[in-house]
């Protein structure tokens, strides 16, 4: 006899939903934008793939440390792209922008190591 999969009820998703905002690191997001849903859709993925990538970062057959170190330089670079494209929409509109906290403390860094 074969057990046959069924799908999870609305409210079964619901509750997983409700229990993984529990989760330590994790965010609730309101999109309000068809835009803005489709760059959570990547945020997502990219997230999973970055768990993987620094599990595999150093293994044989895996990712070298240097190639590591250019993945995560683009990374940065697309972030820098994105929050400089954000702060410039919002200074169009006259919304304010807060820079994150993260990118604010890499600039420190990364304009004090370049002054050396």
């Amino acid at each position: 006899m074969e057990k046959k999969e069924t799908k999870p009820s609305w409210q079964e998703i619901q509750e997983k939903k409700i229990n993984m905002v529990k989760e330590r690191g994790s965010r609730v997001l309101k999109i309000n934008s068809p835009l803005g849903s489709t760059l959570f859709n990547i945020l997502r993925q990219f997230d999973m793939a970055y768990a993987h990538f620094k599990a595999r970062l150093g293994e044989m057959d895996g990712i070298s440390h240097e190639e590591g170190e250019a993945l995560m330089l683009e990374g940065r670079q697309i972030v820098m792209a994105f929050s400089d494209y954000t702060e410039k929409l919002s200074k169009r509109i006259r919304f304010r922008y807060y820079t994150p906290r993260e990118i604010s403390e890499f600039m420190k860094t990364d304009q004090g190591s370049a002054a050396e």
